[in-house]
């Protein structure tokens, strides 16, 4: 039986991979799935599917932000389970470790962020000089790659953030 294959996700589409690896399972040291063997060009559509997007993304209103995540949270938090149980296959994790912790932590975690985004705003800092003024103002920053040792050749196009 062929192992199901992780395809690669670039401008919210599915790609199956041109080239692939075996995921070894350090449970059963055998493999649990292949994934895609992303190429220096696939991070580099990545990158510019993210750029293209960010213009529409930094314009959504605050509480659009926050839905999105309180909905991710509520996803993730009903298929707690079955991820953590993809975290024990590829990982190794233990059940307390990726059920107990890891996977409600990122529900924790969203939950949180979203609950700041309709109150982050800018500020009047005082400046030295007389006369002079000075505001800060927050605003999306854009496109961010951030990749996860442990991860780095599985989930590299996945860690991109938009």
């Amino acid at each position: 039986m062929a192992l199901p294959t992780i395809p690669l996700l670039i401008n919210n589409t599915s790609e199956s991979p041109t080239k692939t690896f075996e995921v070894i399972s350090p449970y059963t040291n055998k493999p649990c799935w292949t994934a895609a063997a992303a190429t220096p060009e696939d991070a580099i559509r990545a990158v510019e599917a993210a750029n293209t997007a960010f213009p529409s993304w930094s314009q959504t209103k605050p509480t659009v932000r926050r839905d999105i995540l309180l909905k991710t949270a509520d996803i993730l938090e009903a298929r707690l389970e079955t991820c953590a149980e993809y975290m024990r296959t590829e990982m190794g994790a233990d059940v307390g470790a990726s059920q107990g912790f890891v996977v409600p932590l990122a529900i924790r975690m969203l939950r949180e962020v979203a609950s700041r985004i309709t109150s982050i705003c800018g500020s009047v800092p005082v400046v030295e000089m007389e006369g002079q003024s000075a505001i800060v103002y927050k605003e999306a920053m854009g496109v961010i790659l951030g990749i996860v040792p442990w991860y780095v050749y599985v989930h590299l196009v996945t860690y991109i953030i938009v």
